[in-house]
């Protein structure tokens, strides 16, 4: 018997199973695919690599005022994918070793639960004192007529598209992400959001930039738009009572994930195929039995799935894990980047200042975006967001402003150096008061 069976290898499985066996537990992982799950294979980091290349072959527009002057540059989307197979697969590699270091013993099979504390892995069967379910997600499928001639985000992400024109269904994050790679890297691009606006779950102020910067972009994009049905290359919408048509090589659903639930067996170990609910130690309402990440329908990101299940193994292993899951950044590496943290009150006092007026900002070649600090009647921040090139690396300052309850003073009484994109921050902080050095 193990002390702990691990089902499914993502960012919530594996980081579950290196801790639990760096704890002393004994600890089996069960994983049919590549350990690193969605966000290693499939998700994060395959689309960072892309976006990486198509943002350096569109900033050739700023070259020559930077003085950089060449001639002929082409976009070569084989060797894109060939590097971002290459990057996979060394991080896969490395997330290999750290389990094989931990003594994590890894079974290459499907598995699916045969009671409470029994996983099957292709007839072998692992007892645990304890069993983490991390199965993930998989793309949600699109509810249109034809909907198998959409490619997912897995599909894309495996293989270079035929040339020509693409259309993306839905305009979250994947397909805002997705916009801003075809786009950049000279493709014709068409999205359509059933909901008014592009990103409908972040501020509307953040939606409105983003749609500005993907028009600019040259990407059509038509909000309230219901997708009816999906052809081989098009794809037919409602929108205001009137029919439309979409036309590229390509259809892509990004509309979306759910939690892959199905064939886990968890009616045997007491649960309905559902998203998995748990507690705020993860703990399902089977003795023994917790779930993290994507399986459980809460938010989708992968250090969400991370934290939740350093949440469930110190909890399992009586050295319970301090970690406020309640403040979670979310991250946009559309282009301009975009980052969110804390519950926003549009009631709110806030503090905001200005990427144009930021030195590094501009020696970087951009003269757009903003960071904003929302703050309650005492000065404590409560929410933070950020639009423009490279803010997503300042998320952590603010994520742990948020956490810990400090004020825009706090943050502000730092000494931020200069110069540096994250010095916005202390500005920003200090706008709250009216204090800020370099805004009007």
């Amino acid at each position: 018997m193990f002390d702990l069976v691990v089902l499914g290898g993502g960012p919530a499985g594996y980081t579950g199973a290196i801790r639990a066996a760096k704890l002393g537990m004994s600890v089996a992982l069960v994983e049919s695919s590549d350990v690193g799950g969605t966000c290693l294979n499939r998700g994060c980091i395959p689309t960072k690599c892309l976006l990486h290349s198509s943002s350096l072959f569109a900033s050739r527009a700023s070259w020559a005022e930077c003085g950089v002057s060449a001639e002929s540059v082409t976009f070569d989307e084989s060797a894109v994918y060939a590097r971002k197979e290459g990057i996979v697969s060394s991080l896969r590699g490395g997330v290999e070793k750290l389990l094989a270091a931990a003594g994590v013993k890894v079974v290459r099979a499907r598995g699916r639960l045969l009671s409470a504390h029994v996983v099957e892995a292709d007839g072998e069967k692992l007892e645990g004192r304890f069993v983490l379910i991390a199965t993930g997600s998989s793309p949600a499928a699109l509810p249109a007529k034809g909907a198998e001639n959409a490619l997912t985000s897995d599909e894309v992400l495996a293989s270079p598209l035929p040339e020509g024109d693409v259309v993306i269904v839905g305009g979250g994050v994947i397909g805002t992400e997705l916009a801003c790679y075809f786009a950049d890297s000279g493709r014709k691009v068409t999205v359509l959001e059933y909901a008014e606006r592009v990103l409908p779950f972040f501020s509307k102020e953040l939606s409105t930039q983003l749609s500005s910067a993907l028009k600019r972009k040259g990407v059509d994009i038509f909000t309230s738009a219901r997708v009816t049905e999906v052809g081989k290359g098009h794809a037919i919408f409602e929108r205001g009572g009137a029919e439309g048509r979409a036309e590229g090589v390509a259809v892509i659903a990004a509309t979306g994930r759910r939690a892959r639930v199905e064939g886990i067996g968890l009616h045997l170990a007491g649960l309905p195929e559902t998203p998995v609910q748990v507690d705020d130690n993860m703990m399902t309402t089977t003795a023994g039995v917790y779930a993290a990440g994507d399986v459980t329908g809460g938010i989708q990101l992968a250090h969400y799935a991370a934290a939740c299940a350093l949440k469930a193994v110190g909890h399992m292993a009586g050295a319970p894990v301090d970690t406020d899951l309640a403040t979670v950044p979310s991250l946009v590496y559309t282009s301009p980047e975009i980052f969110t943290v804390g519950h926003a009150d549009e009631g709110a006092r806030t503090g905001k200042f200005l990427l144009g007026a930021n030195g590094k900002n501009l020696v970087n070649g951009s003269n757009r975006g903003f960071i904003k600090v929302y703050c309650d009647d005492k000065g404590v921040i409560t929410a933070a967001e950020g639009f423009g090139d490279g803010v997503t690396e300042l998320a952590g300052e603010l994520s742990l402003a948020v956490s810990r309850g400090m004020t825009a003073e706090d943050v502000a009484s730092v000494i931020h150096a200069h110069p540096t994109l994250y010095e916005s921050v202390a500005e920003a902080c200090e706008d709250v008061f009216g204090l800020a050095t370099h805004k009007r």
